[in-house]
């Protein structure tokens, strides 16, 4: 969904082990975020790679200028931050006008049945797993200025989904 061009400038929050910067173009400069040093540790020799690189750090709060980024990858994060109206507010302001933005997570199901189940588990999964089962992006998205652009089911199971956020309007 990043549709990257040729040379693009990626950054990932909550870039983790950094189980995805081997499937990145070798060709496309990444910078991984996340504010766990050991998460950071395990990522490192996933990083290997020139044009890859590892900070510490806030994705509230990111080190970046203004329209530093192509594209922006945010995967299993979203739901999982103290505040993801920050996040998504920080994730706008680096990426460049016009940048991808893919958000990959769970997120509440439309479906009545599902939604009421997903509540339900919500409490479990939060504090076992570390995500809102329940998770509406929507509120959050209209709040910052973003609308979904393209919707993804991710497999196994489809229950995760990849979006594509961009400008609302």
């Amino acid at each position: 969904m990043l549709r990257l061009e040729r040379a693009s400038r990626v950054l990932e929050v909550g870039v983790g082990t950094g189980l995805s910067l081997p499937f990145f173009p070798p060709d496309t400069r990444v910078c991984g975020v996340d504010i766990s040093r050991a998460m950071l540790a395990r990522a490192r020799s996933r990083a290997a790679d020139p044009g890859r690189a590892l900070i510490e750090g806030d994705v509230a709060h990111l080190p970046f200028r203004d329209g530093s980024f192509d594209g922006v990858l945010a995967p299993y994060v979203v739901s999982a931050v103290p505040d993801p109206v920050a996040m998504l507010r920080e994730i706008r302001r680096v990426g460049k006008p016009g940048a991808r933005i893919v958000l990959l997570n769970h997120f509440a199901s439309e479906h009545p049945l599902l939604a009421a189940v997903e509540r339900a588990i919500t409490p479990t999964t939060s504090k076992m797993l570390g995500f809102h089962a329940d998770f509406d992006v929507s509120p959050l998205l209209r709040e910052v200025g973003l609308e979904v652009g393209e919707a993804e089911r991710v497999p196994p199971f489809g229950y995760w989904r990849a979006l594509r956020v961009e400008e609302a309007g």
